[in-house]
C-alpha cells in the first residue's frame, strides 16, 4: 500500500518529515518505507509537487525514480510525504502514479482560523508583505478544505480519503504517534525516548509585525536561517495564534460554515469531532512597544540584521541593491 501524506501546512508536517527521514532505516524494518527518492537531499517529498507546478526547478524526471523505486519495494506500506501537494493538482498526481492501486491519501485538518494565522505568520517569516487582513481577501480560497478535498476525491475515490483531526481532547496531536498509529506502530513502545519538537515554529504576533516591516526592504538573505537566528533567542518569540479575538475568529469560521458541514458529513469518518469547539477565552498577552519585553525582542531583531550584514555567509546584502529595492514599492512573494 501507498500511503500519500499531503499536509496540510502547520499541522506538525515538518516534525513528522524529520523523524521519518531521521528513522528510514528502522521503519524499514517495520515494513514502512519511506520512499528516498522524490526528496533530495531533505526531509520531505516536495520535489514531486514543485515538478508538476514547475516550482523551484523541479524536474518530472524525478517521478521516474520514483516509480522505480516503489516497484522495487511492494512489500508493506510505502509512504510519501508533502504539503506541497495540498496546493497541488490531484488529477495531476494520479497521473505520475499511474497504475498504482492500493493508496491512501492522508491528510490533517485544523480549524481553519488557528490555520490561517500560522499559515500566514509563516509566510511573514519567508518575506511576505502585506497585512493578514489583506491576504486573506487576496486569499480568499485557503481554509476552503471541502472545495479541495473534493478534487482528491474525485482523482483518488473517496473512500482511498483519510482525514485526521489536529487536534484531539483540547490539544494539539503528537503527529508523529497519530500518522505511525494509523499505520499500525507504536511508536511509544517502539521509539522510547523520542522527543517532540517543533521544526517549523511560527513568530509571535508582535516579532511577526517587526518581520514584516523588515521585509519592506526586500534584503536578500536567507529568511530562513534569519528568522531561526531570532527565534532561537527566546522560546517567547513563538506563538502559533494570537492575531484575531475570538469574535474575528467565530466571524471567520462562519464564512467556513457550509463547507464544513458538507466535508464531515461526506468524507469524515473518525468517531471524535474534526475540530475543537470555538470556546471565549483570554487572548494572549500583548508586548506594548515600551515594554521591557518589546525592546528585549527589538534588540535581538537588529542584532540578528547587524549579525547577517558583515556575515557574507549568511546572505549578506549589496548596499546598492538595498537602496535600489527601497525604492519600489511592496511585491508579494509566496502561494
Amino acid at each position: 500500500m501507498l500511503v500519500l501524506h499531503i499536509g496540510t501546512h502547520k499541522t506538525g508536517t515538518s516534525a513528522l518529515q524529520a523523524f521519518f527521514a531521521a528513522h528510514t532505516d528502522e521503519l524499514d524494518r517495520h515494513a514502512i518505507h519511506y520512499l528516498r527518492s522524490g526528496r533530495g537531499a531533505g526531509k520531505a517529498h516536495h520535489e514531486l509537487s514543485w515538478a508538476i507546478r514547475g516550482r523551484h526547478g523541479a524536474d518530472l524526471s524525478v517521478w521516474d525514480t520514483v516509480r522505480a523505486e516503489l516497484g522495487a519495494n511492494v512489500a508493506g506500506t510505502q509512504v510519501i510525504s508533502s504539503e506541497a501537494f495540498w496546493f497541488t493538482e490531484p488529477v495531476a498526481v494520479r497521473e505520475q502514479l499511474r497504475d498504482i492501486k492500493d493508496l491512501r491519501v492522508v491528510m490533517y485538518l485544523r480549524r481553519q482560523d488557528k490555520y490561517l494565522q500560522s499559515l500566514y505568520k509563516q509566510t511573514v517569516a519567508g518575506g511576505r508583505r502585506i497585512s493578514f487582513a489583506e491576504w486573506r481577501e487576496k486569499y480568499r480560497f485557503r481554509g476552503d478544505y471541502f472545495a479541495v478535498v473534493q478534487q482528491w476525491a474525485e482523482a483518488f475515490g473517496k473512500d482511498n480519503l483519510v482525514i485526521r483531526p489536529y487536534e484531539r481532547g483540547g490539544k494539539t496531536v503528537d503527529i508523529v504517534i497519530d500518522f505511525l498509529g494509523y499505520l499500525g506502530i507504536d511508536a511509544a513502545e517502539e521509539f522510547e525516548g523520542r522527543k517532540r519538537g517543533r521544526n517549523n515554529p511560527s513568530p509571535r504576533r508582535e516579532l511577526m509585525e517587526l518581520l514584516r516591516a523588515f521585509n519592506q526592504l526586500d534584503i536578500d538573505i536567507n529568511r530562513d536561517k534569519f528568522f531561526h537566528e531570532v527565534i532561537g533567542r527566546n522560546k517567547e518569540y513563538v506563538r502559533s495564534v494570537d492575531l484575531l479575538t475570538h469574535e474575528q475568529c467565530a466571524a471567520l469560521m462562519e464564512d467556513f460554515a457550509e463547507g464544513n458541514h458538507a466535508l464531515i458529513g461526506e468524507f469524515y469518518r473518525d468517531s471524535g469531532p474534526l475540530f475543537p469547539e470555538l470556546i471565549p477565552g483570554d487572548r494572549p498577552q500583548i508586548w506594548d512597544a515600551d515594554s521591557p519585553e518589546y525592546f528585549a525582542m527589538l534588540v535581538d531583531l537588529l542584532d540578528a540584521v547587524w549579525m547577517f550584514a558583515r556575515d557574507p555567509a549568511l546572505g549578506a546584502p549589496d548596499p546598492s541593491k538595498m537602496k535600489k529595492n527601497r525604492r519600489r514599492g511592496p511585491k508579494e512573494i509566496g502561494p
